[in-house]
């Protein structure tokens, strides 16, 4: 099929949907006024998503799934007619206080952009999430439905160019396309993530590890961290570390792998290879995770002051994380340094109050 001839469009969304008639709504109202034009491609869905599609475009296309997000975004993106492209999943959503800033960012691009990254924002109730951020004080009212989120960053609006296109069976991401020929610039938008609020992730999870395996790429020590990272979450933590073994052969200097591969030592109470890997994860730059897991690790092998210094670190990158505050308040207290574990533990519970139900104070 060939895009319509409309050239003068600016922007259009594509979604991909099954069965999410209780979330498409809020994501396609959420870019009225913005985009030119919706095109939804529906993979199967047998509640009312299309009927919901149906309110807001004409284009709502069926694709027959074949366990590759990426065909299904290309397929999509062939009825595109816009000169940008903005990709949201049906549980996503965007603010209408930034929609001047994409348009004013997309008519000011320079040549060499070719495309934009943006914040999706993994909203949460639960504590110890993998690099948590409060919601309080927030200035976005999306922000209210959680106490907090796990920010990652991806690109999400890109050129409608026939060299831009994306790649990946699972983790789809047009980046590596982009990034051939142009640039990607950041930016500090975000997306507003509901899915992880309501959906069975670890059946989500256990498809998207059985799709990985089944288009294992040779070399591509990235898509086995992915599969370590999702088996880790299973609680498969031995197969976890197969993977990430098999990722650090191919790529000894990957942060991300060494700082998984410590982050289950932990768990599994061996602090001395937690320590080994998490260092190696130090030596290859900063992170905020990397410093809060080794604060916990000299905690629980009794080095108090590293472990002090180590989830300071953690704070001064992320001052809003609840839980890098209540380990820095358990640190302070088995130090005898009970008015500044006080103010810690107050800070925690400031940031998240779930930590009230695990703090007393005198």
């Amino acid at each position: 099929m060939v895009k319509d001839d409309k050239k003068d469009l600016l922007l259009s969304l594509i979604v991909i949907t099954k069965n999410n008639d209780k979330d498409l709504d809020k994501c396609l109202s959420s870019v009225t006024g913005l985009v030119d034009e919706i095109v939804v491609v529906d993979t199967g869905s047998t509640d009312k998503t299309k009927e919901i599609a149906d309110k807001y475009t004409y284009k709502v296309f069926d694709y027959k799934w074949n366990d590759n997000f990426s065909e299904a975004k290309n397929y999509a993106l062939k009825w595109a007619a816009g000169k940008w492209v903005i990709n949201l999943d049906a549980d996503e959503s965007l603010s209408k206080s930034d929609h001047k800033i994409i348009l004013d960012m997309i008519n000011n691009a320079s040549l060499d952009i070719g495309g934009f990254s943006l914040i999706q924002r993994n909203y949460t109730n639960d504590i110890g999430k993998f690099g948590l951020v409060s919601t309080k004080d927030d200035s976005y009212s999306e922000s209210s439905v959680a106490s907090g989120f796990v920010p990652r960053r991806i690109v999400r609006i890109f050129r409608n160019e026939e060299k831009i296109f994306f790649e990946g069976t699972v983790h789809d991401s047009v980046e590596k396309s982009i990034l051939r020929s142009r640039i990607v610039e950041e930016t500090s938008i975000p997306i507003h993530h509901y899915g992880p609020l309501t959906r069975n992730n670890d059946e989500r999870t256990r498809m998207y590890v059985d799709m990985e395996r089944n288009n294992l790429r040779a070399k591509d020590f990235f898509q086995r961290y992915q599969i370590a990272s999702q088996l880790h979450s299973l609680g498969k933590s031995d197969e976890a570390l197969d993977w990430l073994d098999q990722c650090l052969v191919m790529n000894k200097n990957f942060l991300l792998a060494w700082l998984e591969k410590g982050t289950i030592f932990l768990e599994k109470e061996n602090f001395d290879e937690a320590k080994k890997c998490l260092l190696e994860a130090s030596s290859l730059g900063q992170h905020e995770m990397v410093y809060g897991h080794l604060g916990i690790v000299y905690a629980r092998m009794g080095d108090y002051d590293a472990a002090i210094d180590y989830l300071r670190k953690a704070i001064r990158i992320n001052p809003k994380n609840a839980d890098f505050c209540f380990n820095l308040g358990l640190a302070l207290n088995s130090s005898n340094r009970k008015a500044e574990a006080g103010l810690a533990f107050k800070r925690a519970v400031d940031l998240n109050p779930e930590y009230g139900k695990r703090v007393k104070f005198e």
